[in-house]
């Protein structure tokens, strides 16, 4: 496949991706692009693409990540081809196709999304119409064709055209060969959407998470997609059962995690749902449980993304009072 440089049209799917970066954030997220009150969702997702320049990471062993681009993108070199996990967003396409030609030097022929959110789906089309197979778990295909509007998030989504929906999924787990690394993409059930896959690559030791974790921000549950507080947990669980201290984690947004950090992660999401419960079974609303700000003492660190503490004490509430944590 030859390296592709055309130009895309704007498309629907563009103001539709920045809609999504409401998820996006950062390590190099400058404070003026953090969210702030009285900024619509799209104002919020300007400033980031404004500020984010597509930045490469060389992880080893024929790795690379690039961020700034909506979700992370993972690159997988093999002898004579080049591997991505999720696409990121529409508008940036062309820009992130040549940053991975540049670092890879070698064309893409497969992509694998990490769930269907426009932020790591959005370069589908583009890669798709090239001849790029796409493979993810079988629901992403259902909700990529599907308009959807989640809750709390001011995010209207789909759907999308045929040619960026994957032609290849898998239902609990599957195996790839790239190059010498092996891929198990694995899915633990419903967490941040019900779609979702986490890829661990070996034996190079790191493990591509998507939405499932950021860091360090508080997390999107996507309660029209089945995701839920409790799968968000067990799924970490999952994940921290297969990796070690040396471990690379690439989350879905932030940088380069260790495991230490995805289990202080899983133990701020422990936290916020006992206490959210707590309140739940004292009978209070959502609204009273928001005012007793059940996060406070993790929005320091947690707290400086798009989902704030109140956005995130909503979507714990709504994943356990509407039963759709139930695995």
């Amino acid at each position: 496949m030859e390296h592709i440089n055309q130009k895309i049209r704007p498309s629907f799917t563009t103001i539709q991706a920045l809609v999504l970066a409401l998820a996006i954030t950062t390590a190099t997220l400058p404070v003026a692009a953090q969210a702030r009150a009285g900024e619509t969702v799209i104002q919020k997702a300007t400033e980031q693409f404004e500020n984010s320049p597509l930045k490469t990471t060389p992880l080893g062993n024929g790795l690379f990540v690039f961020s700034g681009d909506g979700g992370n993108v993972t690159a997988v070199v093999g002898d004579g081809s080049t591997l991505l996990i999720d696409s990121g967003v529409d508008s940036r396409a062309v820009q992130l196709n040549d940053a991975v030609f540049k670092a890879t030097m070698r064309p893409v022929t497969r992509l694998v999304n990490t769930h269907w959110h426009f932020d790591h789906t959005g370069g589908n089309v583009f890669l798709g119409s090239s001849g790029v197979t796409i493979i993810a778990q079988e629901n992403v295909k259902g909700q990529l064709l599907s308009v959807h509007d989640v809750p709390f998030i001011g995010l209207r989504d789909g759907h999308y055209p045929p040619q960026a929906l994957p032609t290849v999924t898998y239902s609990t787990n599957m195996s790839l060969v790239q190059g010498s690394q092996r891929l198990t993409l694995a899915n633990y059930g419903p967490a941040h959407t019900d779609g979702d896959t986490s890829t661990y690559i070996a034996p190079a030791n790191v493990v591509v998470v998507g939405d499932i974790f950021s860091n360090a921000f508080y997390p999107i549950i996507d309660l029209t997609s089945g995701g839920s507080i409790d799968g968000m947990i067990l799924t970490v669980d999952r994940i921290l059962a297969q990796t070690d201290e040396q471990t690379k984690i690439v989350p879905g947004h932030g940088p380069i995690a260790t495991r230490a950090d995805l289990q202080t992660y899983r133990d701020m999401l422990v936290q916020v749902r006992l206490r959210v419960q707590q309140l739940i079974v004292a009978g209070k609303t959502m609204d009273e449980a928001v005012a007793a700000a059940p996060t406070k003492d993790f929005d320091a660190k947690w707290g400086g993304g798009y989902v704030t503490p109140d956005v995130f004490t909503k979507l714990v509430f709504s994943s356990l009072t509407a039963g759709s944590a139930s695995r």
